[in-house]
């Protein structure tokens, strides 16, 4: 055989071998799924009922809408001024540790 025949025997073997094990690796979960079949989902799961307990907290408070506005504002009033310094970095060069590596 020359080496293009080798070539081929050696890639078809390759994806036989691969595809085989995938075979089993799909069969192994088949058959793991029908003998320990999913149980059947209760009525409500912890995580539902601790979102259903923060809503319920959120419409006891009275002056919700006062408390977004001013947690906003703030948030609007800290970007702004952040804002400012997106290229004082830049702006600076580099530090110490780039002009001593010559």
């Amino acid at each position: 055989m020359d080496n293009i025949q080798t070539g081929l025997m050696v890639s078809a073997i390759g994806l036989i071998v691969t595809f085989s094990a995938l075979g089993v690796f799909i069969g192994v979960i088949v058959l793991l799924q029908k003998l320990f079949p999913p149980k059947p989902q209760a009525k409500i799961s912890a995580v539902e009922q601790s979102v259903m307990a923060i809503s319920d907290v959120s419409k006891e408070s009275d002056d919700s809408d006062e408390a977004l506005v001013a947690v906003l504002a703030a948030a609007a009033y800290l970007r702004s001024r952040r804002s400012g310094q997106l290229g004082s970095t830049l702006l600076a060069g580099p530090g110490p540790y780039r002009t001593s590596r010559n």
